[in-house]
């Protein structure tokens, strides 16, 4: 009975797991997505434990529960290692080399200090930050390549050291990584005819600035997770096309490259996010953003959607989509990608199935490896590498 008492859970969570994981259209038990990838390598060995103690006491017995019980495993265990290896496939063959040993780190996310912080401007009364983040051995005579990023959080959360072992790990192969932050959204605080301007703003200080850390600022791209690859996006494409505001005056620089995880590219799309589980909080998010729905402001929404910056002069776009997004629907990314690569734009878009929205937060995860060496990879293909 003992090897029952281990086997049985040991067997049956990863199994659920992996069908939700695989059913991920399926509503409710889809969201298992969202967070079985993480741990998917652990949830294999554990079934592949759960597997040999029910074929042992199937061996010794010959019960019809242990054999049931036997193939279940091995079907979790099948199934995870599917899962697995489709995911990392797909981030391979865009150029990244996934560890997999990393996979197997348990450790909890941490935080790294910057090396550095500035005040680019304030908004009523609130000094807007900036977290610098410097390559190993660089002096102000550097000249090495700049990073801006733009953190997510729905628009009303979040800060500009959220993703720092990130913006630690860019810096450390070479760039100089300034993470933005603005002014935070609420159910009182309406801000979408805001954000754009100060992101403007903090390209033109950067561009006055970055020199000062060692950066090179006409050699400037940008990243961002979620709604911060929404505003990533619309800062990159609205400086090409020079309607890019800045809420403290002067000219922002040009931007070189981007690269964008998971975007909310079209918020009209993430408002009417009808998923049972997260549709609500996605209205919620964007309703605070930008005071309402789109019937009640379609302006406003038109301004914040990434389609109405494209041009032909926009940047290359790396655009990095778990295809179980149930946050940000999939299918508006890619709507998006093919309406930039029609204008012209060379755009990227790297498909992870059975990956979900956040896929990358875990340490270690295929999602955290994808981000940081497709990043890398994208801009030095574009000339914007150390």
């Amino acid at each position: 009975m003992l090897a029952y008492a281990v086997a049985v859970p040991l067997t049956v969570v990863p199994a659920l797991a992996v069908v939700g994981t695989l059913l991920y259209d399926v509503p409710y038990v889809g969201m298992a997505a969202a967070f079985v990838p993480w741990f998917l390598v652990w949830l294999i060995v554990a079934a592949a434990i759960g597997a040999a103690l029910a074929g042992y006491r199937w061996w010794r017995r010959r019960g019809r529960f242990a054999a049931t019980l036997t193939v279940v495993a091995l079907l979790a265990v099948a199934g995870g290692s599917f899962v697995t290896a489709r995911m990392t496939a797909a981030v391979d063959a865009a150029g990244a080399d996934v560890d997999l040993v990393s996979l197997f780190d348990i450790r909890p996310s941490s935080s790294v200090p910057p090396d550095a912080e500035a005040t680019y401007t304030t908004f009523e009364g609130e000094p807007l930050q900036l977290s610098i983040y410097r390559p190993p051995g660089s002096t102000a005579q550097s000249r090495a390549p700049v990073l801006v990023y733009v953190h997510g959080g729905g628009w009303i959360a979040g800060d500009p050291q959220s993703r720092s072992t990130d913006l630690r790990w860019l810096a450390d192969h070479g760039w100089l990584t300034i993470s933005v932050g603005y002014s935070l959204s609420s159910q009182d605080r309406h801000l979408a005819d805001v954000t754009q301007g100060q992101l403007g703003c903090a390209l033109t200080w950067i561009g006055a600035n970055a020199h000062r850390y060692g950066g090179d600022p006409t050699r400037l791209s940008i990243s961002g997770h979620s709604a911060g690859g929404n505003l990533a996006i619309n800062t990159a494409y609205q400086a090409a096309a020079g309607t890019l505001p800045s809420s403290c005056g002067g000219r922002p620089p040009a931007v070189h490259a981007v690269s964008a995880m998971y975007p909310a590219v079209d918020p009209a799309g993430l408002y009417r996010n009808d998923d049972p589980v997260v549709g609500g909080a996605a209205r919620d998010m964007v309703a605070a953003y930008t005071g309402g729905s789109p019937e009640q402001f379609p302006q406003r929404y038109q301004r914040i959607s990434s389609a109405s910056h494209i041009t032909a002069d926009a940047p290359p776009t790396l655009i990095i989509l778990p295809e179980a997004d149930h946050l940000a629907p999939a299918e508006d990314t890619y709507r998006f990608a093919e309406q930039a690569a029609a204008a012209g734009v060379d755009v990227e878009l790297v498909a992870v199935p059975f990956a979900d929205h956040v896929f990358d937060a875990r340490p270690g995860s295929i999602g955290q490896q994808a981000f940081r060496q497709l990043t890398a990879r994208w801009l030095r293909d574009h000339g914007q590498g150390p």
